[in-house]
């Protein structure tokens, strides 16, 4: 397989290129639509009147894909939302105010969680949630993280959906006394099992020394859900090899501060984006992407995206999760920091001087074979 050749310095990463289009904003009389590679700040993004559930929402539809969406919910003060079941997995995180889920089987006393801003939550399927705003003076957001998108597409029935009388009791039931309460089971390295993180911001990551001292990351299994998860630190002084990869994973930041690089092979002008809490980034198909970490500590992220950590995958669990690097013309490609235009680490190491911050790290890779 060729590999690809060296890079020369280029002009446009000096040029810092912002531009606006990788969010696309699109009304619906259901509710709005944010399309395009990146959301700058989901707790910020208009939403509208729900009309199914009560509270306000948004949807997306990012990466041109219809795979994985998220759903943006606003509940108002002392509010809630009305009770619901469905025939597609979410992970519920938190990204404002506090309050209570109460998750049920038909016929079964509920389970209630509380949660405040950073709680993550995993929803068993077709099991009836509902939630509760438990301030009188600040609205709380939640963001809903789900495979919707993919059902819909896949049965195009919403009576099926949203009203199937199907119990999964092997997945949920109120037998399962400690089913939000246990301390995540730590199967093996970089691999947990817990269906509520209290606070993601907080959670234990493990060390991913293959891909440098700086790197650490957690993969997370979440109600017997089929969606892929992680949580990712990437740490003080370095940042991310450009990688691609096919449409659908979502990565959204919980902590830290820095901004990501958007382009396709062959794009004279990189889009800049910042990072900081809770924008979120979804690259489509074979568009390179970079996180660049250009505050104090590590900036952590979350991600929705293909291969379970667990269930469904039909493969070998693999902790190293390396990227190749050999093959250009693959759609899993990272580049080699030796092979990357000199301008983009110039252009970082100008932010960290900014910054007041000394540490200098090599690139990581954050991507898989």
């Amino acid at each position: 397989m060729a590999e690809a050749p060296a890079m020369e310095p280029s002009a446009a990463f000096e040029q810092w290129y912002v531009d606006s289009s990788y969010q696309r904003f699109v009304k619906s009389e259901e509710a709005p639509m944010y399309e395009g590679s990146a959301i700058e700040d989901l707790g910020s993004i208009e939403l509208a009147d729900w009309k199914r559930r009560g509270g306000k929402v948004a949807y997306t539809r990012m990466a041109d894909q219809e795979v994985f969406n998220l759903q943006i919910i606003e509940i108002p003060p002392g509010g809630e939302l009305r009770p619901e079941h469905h025939m597609y997995e979410a992970f519920m995180l938190v990204i404002q105010g506090r309050g209570i889920s109460r998750v049920w089987q038909q016929g079964e006393q509920p389970h209630t969680v509380e949660w405040q801003e950073g709680s993550l939550l995993g929803i068993p399927l077709n099991a009836w949630h509902q939630e509760f705003n438990s301030s009188g003076q600040e609205a709380c957001r939640l963001v809903m993280c789900t495979n919707m998108a993919q059902m819909m597409n896949h049965y195009h029935n919403i009576d099926f959906i949203f009203n199937n009388p199907y119990v999964f009791l092997d997945r949920f039931s109120t037998s399962m006394d400690a089913f939000y309460g246990e301390q995540p089971k730590h199967w093996n390295i970089r691999l947990f099992e817990t269906n509520f993180i209290p606070d993601v911001r907080q959670f234990g990551v493990d060390l991913w020394k293959e891909k440098g001292h700086q790197t650490s990351i957690s993969r997370i299994s979440m109600a017997s859900t089929s969606l892929g998860l992680h949580i990712l630190d990437v740490g003080e002084g370095t940042y991310a090899k450009a990688h691609r990869h096919d449409s659908g994973p979502h990565v959204i930041q919980v902590g830290g501060t820095g901004y990501e690089y958007l382009y396709f092979e062959g794009e004279k002008e990189p889009r800049r984006i910042p990072l900081h809490p809770y924008g979120v980034i979804a690259p489509k198909r074979n568009e390179f992407h970079q996180h660049f970490n250009t505050g104090t500590g590590p900036m952590r992220q979350v991600a929705i995206r293909h291969g379970p950590a667990r269930y469904g995958s039909g493969g070998r669990y693999d902790p190293l999760g390396a990227a190749q690097t050999r093959d250009p013309s693959a759609t899993g490609y990272t580049i080699d920091y030796e092979r990357e235009d000199p301008a983009i680490r110039e252009v970082y190491y100008k932010e960290l001087e900014k910054a007041g911050i000394d540490l200098r790290l090599p690139p990581v890779s954050q991507g898989r074979s």
